[in-house]
């Protein structure tokens, strides 16, 4: 048989095909390279953008079609938080930029301005 590198992370968990994690129950999903030096620079790219992440390359071998013979995750992939929107409290107004809503008007700063202005040009 033949021999195929993929990618794992501390997880179990693999990287698919869809530059994402994978759990490795599809394995047609799963990254793989004949070349250890492939694997090699993307354990490098993937490490250098998430400082926590703890992959590893893994030579192992494909069945008939070429996919690889690797053991599913018992991990579950963590879920996407940013899918779902934030709750809105319907009690707290939202923010509004009203000149009413604000301590001090645009026009009591500009008289404010004028009156502590000298008639006089500064000069230095």
């Amino acid at each position: 048989m033949t021999t195929t590198f993929v990618i794992q992370n501390q997880n179990g968990h693999y990287w698919s095909k869809q530059k994402d994690w994978t759990d490795g129950r599809d394995r047609r999903a799963v990254y793989r390279t004949v070349d250890k030096v492939d694997a090699i620079n993307l354990v490098f790219e993937l490490s250098s953008k998430d400082v926590s992440l703890r992959a590893n390359h893994l030579e192992c071998e494909v069945d008939d079609i070429g996919n690889p013979l690797i053991e599913a995750s018992s991990v579950p992939l963590p879920t996407d938080d940013t899918a779902t929107e934030p709750e809105i409290d319907a009690d707290v107004e939202p923010y509004s930029n009203s000149s009413k809503n604000l301590a001090v008007s645009e026009e009591e700063i500009v008289s404010e301005a004028l009156e502590n202005s000298d008639e006089r040009p500064h000069i230095v």
